[in-house]
């Protein structure tokens, strides 16, 4: 057998590389050339690095030997194996999603048209405080089987779409009964998790967006699954990229914008067919309508309804959190940030219906009034987003109080002071406050 195989791009010098028997493959070896062509094996991608075990067995069982870099040689971007690269789909075609995310979802082409539905209002099913310990569980159950998911998806193996199929049908139900106990539930987040907990999150807000614009249950179905899948790309980019905590190199950040790739062909092989609009939001959750975005460059009109929706979510989320390169900022801030680029980086009136949709101080943001209280919020206010009901646990001197419940929107009416207004909002922790430790009572006490 000849030392190379021919049909492939070179991309690494002969001189830079070490033959290996594949059953000699070490984890942290990086993976260069095969003895065969890489559109003949499971992976996504021409070069990687060897994380498992099981890729190492996924090697064994292709090759025989195969190139490894050696040590200190820059790394190259990868090349992504898909198929072909075509325009969009249409919306009205595509393979239908199997089970309960079968409804079929009426699609219509493009036009400059507001997002909410022409259907009735989501009715609040249940009150908030008898949710929350709902959403907790579900939320809970959801972080295990989302990292269950990324990890098969970083082996190159098929997903289970059962298992992402009744995660979001579970955080669908939670937010039609009452969408405010799952955005609490969403800000409890760890550094440590972030590409799962994103996943997990972008799915939620999305739900939650969704269920303001009047979507039907079988479009918030549909619309989770796209956000709790958007990022699967990811797993099959360098860890020292996805992790690094300075700004990205022009180089990384090429290695970086592959992740849209290769979601869409990791997703494209699953053998159940997924929802074509999956895809789509997988490949172009990056894209702009101005034209700029990666990784084609679609022009305003060629960018779908959920992967325009997407990519606000994801944005929103993403700078909510504490990330490796960047601190998290207040949920008015990214707002302002989403606010300022409609119209060229996200879709105006998707932007628009966003910041009203979540407002300034969304359910789980900690903040401080005027009279040095403290608190979370519980529940916005539909007409004074400004105004939420607060559970307040510190007192004037951030000490720990009994729980009491003060809706802010009675300062607008004169029944309590301006001392009630808002201040500022904090990171959670601030004055030892922690969501993840907080227990909403189900009858509320008030101020």
């Amino acid at each position: 057998m000849a030392d190379s195989f021919g049909s492939d791009k070179k991309t690494y010098a002969r001189e830079n590389l070490v033959k290996v028997p594949a059953a000699q493959v070490q984890i942290g070896m990086f993976v260069a050339e095969l003895d065969r062509p890489w559109l003949g094996t499971p992976f996504l991608l021409q070069g990687f690095e060897v994380r498992s075990k099981s890729q190492i067995h996924t090697l064994t069982n292709h090759c025989q030997y195969v190139y490894v870099l050696k040590e200190g040689v820059p790394r190259k971007a990868p090349e992504v194996l898909a198929s072909s690269m075509e325009p969009p789909p249409k919306q009205n075609a595509g393979p239908l999603l199997p089970g309960r995310l079968r409804a079929r979802v009426r699609r219509q082409p493009y036009v400059k048209r507001t997002v909410v539905r022409s259907r009735p209002p989501h009715e609040i099913q249940k009150p908030v405080r008898l949710e929350h310990e709902v959403a907790r569980k579900v939320l809970d159950a959801g972080r295990v089987n989302v990292k269950s998911l990324l990890h098969s998806a970083s082996m190159g193996q098929m997903l289970d779409t059962q298992v992402a199929e009744a995660t979001v049908d579970a955080c669908v139900h939670s937010i039609l009964r009452n969408p405010e106990a799952m955005l609490w539930m969403s800000r409890i987040k760890d550094r440590n998790e972030y590409t799962a907990e994103h996943c997990l999150n972008v799915c939620v807000l999305a739900i939650a967006f969704g269920r303001h614009l009047h979507m039907a249950e079988e479009e918030l179905q549909l619309l989770g699954l796209c956000g709790l899948l958007h990022d699967v790309g990811k797993m099959h980019i360098p860890t020292e990229i996805l992790d690094k905590p300075g700004r990205l190199t022009e180089a990384e950040f090429e290695v970086m914008k592959q992740h849209t790739l290769i979601g869409h062909e990791l997703l494209k092989r699953q053998e159940d067919g997924l929802d074509h609009l999956v895809l789509d939001v997988a490949l172009n959750h990056h894209e702009r309508p101005d034209g700029r975005g990666y990784p084609r460059g679609l022009g305003e009109r060629e960018i779908a309804e959920f992967s325009r929706i997407i990519s606000v979510v994801d944005t929103y989320d993403a700078i909510t959190s504490n990330r490796c390169y960047a601190p998290e900022l207040p949920s008015a801030d990214a707002q302002k940030i989403i606010f300022e680029n409609r119209g060229t980086q996200f879709d105006e009136t998707v932007a628009l219906q966003f910041v009203k949709a979540i407002g300034p101080y969304p359910p789980g943001t900690l903040v401080e009034l005027r009279n040095g209280m403290a608190g979370v919020v519980l529940t916005g206010k539909v007409h004074f987003r400004h105004l939420p009901t607060v559970l307040l646990l510190r007192d004037a001197n951030k000490q720990p109080m009994e729980e009491r419940t003060v809706e802010l929107d009675l300062t607008d009416t004169g029944v309590l002071g301006k001392e009630f207004l808002i201040k500022r909002s904090w990171p959670d922790g601030t004055f030892g406050i922690s969501l993840r430790e907080c227990r909403v009572q189900h009858e509320p006490v008030f101020l």
